[in-house]
């Protein structure tokens, strides 16, 4: 009778990841979170795959869900580069390729907020290639970006860097006591 019940919190996930609809995100989550740890939880969303083997966060890369992705990162214990069975790809080469084929601007913003929160744009997938090589003209400053983290990741500058991003014209806001 699973059937008549209406879809499962996976096929809900998917479908949430698909059409960026955030509600419904939020209503899995909430449900999933009732009782359970913060692992268990993660532990759900790490699984969730689609018929091809893309996990959530590829999905979310796939159509262009922005905000459903910003909420899927804020999960803890998420993990942000799962590789897809096929073809081995992060969720940043997912991204890269929807700024090649759709949106130039929205492919860069996923792809971005996906090195923020921890992925890592040197993972190579099956052919060898990482997300930066996938990049077409159109998305040179895309390219760049990636190349740019890859830089920063390499010599171990991503703490120094955010210490750098916080502060302003006038310091820190700790300086100002």
């Amino acid at each position: 009778m699973a059937e008549v019940d209406g879809a499962s919190p996976k096929e809900q996930i998917l479908e949430a990841c698909r059409r960026d609809n955030v509600d419904l995100f939020n209503e899995v989550l909430a449900t999933a979170s009732k009782g359970t740890s913060k692992e268990k939880v993660a532990e759900f969303f790490n699984s969730v795959t689609d018929t091809m083997g893309n996990h959530l966060l590829h999905v979310c890369a796939s159509y262009g869900s922005y905000d459903v992705m910003d909420e899927l990162l804020n999960v803890e214990y998420l993990e942000c580069d799962p590789l897809t069975r096929r073809d081995r790809e992060t969720p940043i080469h997912s991204a890269v390729k929807y700024a090649n084929e759709r949106e130039v601007e929205l492919g860069t913003a996923m792809a971005k907020m996906l090195i923020d929160a921890g992925g890592d744009p040197r993972v190579k997938d099956s052919h060898g290639r990482k997300a930066a090589e996938l990049c077409t003209p159109r998305t040179e400053e895309l390219k760049q970006a990636l190349r740019d983290a890859e830089y920063v990741m390499n010599e171990g500058l991503k703490g120094a860097q955010a210490d750098d991003d916080d502060d302003g014209p006038t310091g820190s806001a700790s300086d100002s006591d």
